[in-house]
């Protein structure tokens, strides 16, 4: 996997009690880099709305020509957990919600027109006293739903930046 190779070695102890300093260089997996530039000039990112069928690196090569530079996509995006922090698709949605949930279709909560959370699930009363119409009751689908809608717009960086990102990276796990 090249996103490995630009991690640094350790020395790793293989000894035993019969055999003393045994030691190997491997990759220092634990080590953990984010991204350090503070970015003003947003003309470095595209966004891109990931739908159900994408993947990293689908992506990757779809934007880079290069399927295993997919750790940029992750690492533009502060995902440290692929399996977390990409959205589901929506049948694995479906899925973890019922598993989450013994009633998928329960309510969550209620909101305002606005889309804040109120208590009352029949009137709604503005700040100023007033009541108007009731609240939408949003169930634990939909809830979930949007949590992870809201995963699906990414920072892509543009190419001609890609190089810059890598030495970046290169530089933090030195």
């Amino acid at each position: 996997m090249a996103y490995f190779k630009y991690f640094t070695n350790i020395s790793y102890s293989l000894s035993t009690k019969e055999e003393t300093n045994k030691v190997q260089s491997i990759t220092n997996v634990l080590a953990r880099a984010r991204k350090k530039l503070e970015i003003t000039n947003t003309s470095i990112f595209e966004q891109y709305f990931i739908k159900d069928s994408d993947r990293a690196d689908s992506l990757a090569y779809r934007f880079y020509g290069d399927s295993t530079l997919h750790w940029i996509i992750l690492y533009a995006n502060y995902m440290t957990n692929p399996y977390y922090d990409w959205p589901l698709t929506y049948f694995d949605l479906q899925r973890y919600v019922a598993k989450k949930y013994d009633n998928i279709n329960g309510i969550h909560h209620y909101e305002d027109s606005d889309g804040n959370e109120v208590d009352a699930p029949n009137t709604i009363i503005s700040p100023s006293g007033r009541t108007s119409g009731p609240a939408d009751a949003i169930t634990n689908f939909v809830y979930e739903e949007r949590l992870n809608d809201k995963k699906r717009v990414i920072n892509v960086i543009r190419v001609e930046y890609i190089e810059q990102i890598i030495n970046e990276f290169k530089n933090i796990l030195q």
